[in-house]
């Protein structure tokens, strides 16, 4: 797939969003922030900031398409180790770190907490997350584990039509009441609206474009259906009319983002706006609920913010620059000379069988 510049100042926008939405109204609305009370005029704002989350889901699904198309099954598992793990190897450590020093009761990170975070699934093993961003890797996961079983098994030419499907499986799972069935609960319409995008973009059809629909409305009706249970007892209000905007707004991003002007666009700096997105996203929750609490008050809050926000800016930077890109080759050579290579084995391995036993005697008699 052609690195699309707005796409990677879309990501960062993404970023910058949740930031806020962390900063100016959870942190403090969840109790995690005591020191200082919400600034009122960007509480009306930064309150729709978590959407930037199903923003992610649908980018997500865009770019896993084209990835999934051109790789096999073992190939394809390495370049998600490769993307996801390193960064956040070094966040967990920076959030670990920053915990000792200002964690408290509530965000205190033991030595066997760490360990088994580094895992990226320390659920398994009855731990908590580090930092409480992390559950959004837990969905990434098991979309990439459902691609890569399709890829596994040898149905890489289905992948499109199954996208195409899934919105429909998706609404009929609601309608029939089965929506704990694998793959159709809420934010899994958004996945598969990114997967449609890149369909769109890579051949046109009415049947992409009618299930781009079905998607919108599946987001719009799932995201949208939550804003009562949002609603804070404190008087803070969500409207399921300006999330519907927010997620109607998304969509017609990747309308743009498909189009010649979108692909054709460039945009200073949208390389290193691309790579600072995912170190940002992994670092700036519980480190700036400590760091807010621990020095901020409501004389400096301004200030305070500037801080945390700068230091979360300048550690993604190094965390992109000397965990992802110097050591990139490093990365690619550990994670696609031994786990791509051990899966792909596996994978032939398991076809011969396969094959060996459709030609055995006993099925030729039968």
């Amino acid at each position: 797939m052609k690195r699309l510049e707005l796409l990677d100042y879309g990501r960062f926008f993404a970023a910058l969003s949740v930031v806020a939405f962390h900063y100016f109204f959870n942190g403090i609305n969840n109790g995690k922030i005591t020191s200082i009370t919400h600034i009122p005029e960007l509480v009306s704002i930064a309150k729709y900031g978590y959407l930037g989350v199903e923003f992610f889901f649908i980018i997500s699904g865009y770019v896993i398409f084209f990835s999934a198309n051109n790789k096999t099954a073992g190939q394809f598992l390495a370049s998600r180790a490769v993307r996801l793990y390193p960064a956040f190897w070094v966040a967990v450590l920076f959030t670990s770190i920053a915990a000792q020093f200002w964690g408290g009761p509530q965000m205190d990170v033991s030595l066997k907490q760490f360990f088994f975070n580094l895992t990226m699934f320390p659920g398994t093993f009855g731990m908590p997350y580090v930092d409480g961003v992390y559950w959004t890797l837990h969905y990434e996961w098991k979309f990439y584990f459902a691609v890569f079983i399709v890829l596994i098994i040898g149905l890489q030419s289905k992948l499109r039509f199954i996208f195409l499907m899934w919105p429909a499986y998706i609404l009929l799972t609601r309608l029939t009441g089965s929506s704990d069935l694998p793959y159709s609960e809420g934010y899994y319409c958004y996945f598969a609206a990114g997967a449609l995008f890149a369909i769109n973009k890579e051949r046109y059809s009415h049947l992409s474009s009618s299930a781009l629909l079905l998607s919108l409305y599946l987001c719009i009706s799932f995201s949208a259906g939550k804003a009562d249970s949002l609603s804070t007892s404190n008087g803070i209000e969500f409207s399921a009319l300006v999330i519907g905007i927010i997620i109607f707004l998304q969509f017609l991003f990747f309308i743009l983002l498909d189009s010649p002007v979108g692909t054709r666009t460039k945009i200073k700096g949208s390389r290193l706006a691309g790579g600072l997105t995912y170190p940002i996203y992994l670092i700036h929750a519980h480190f700036g609920y400590m760091f807010i609490n621990e020095y901020a008050n409501n004389d400096n809050k301004p200030i305070m913010y500037v801080a945390a926000i700068t230091i979360v800016l300048f550690t993604a930077y190094l965390i992109h620059t000397f965990a992802e890109k110097k050591p990139a080759k490093l990365w690619n050579h550990l994670f696609y000379n031994f786990l791509a290579t051990a899966v792909d084995k596996l994978q032939n391995r398991a076809s011969t069988i396969f094959i060996y036993l459709a030609r055995s005697p006993f099925n030729r008699k039968r």
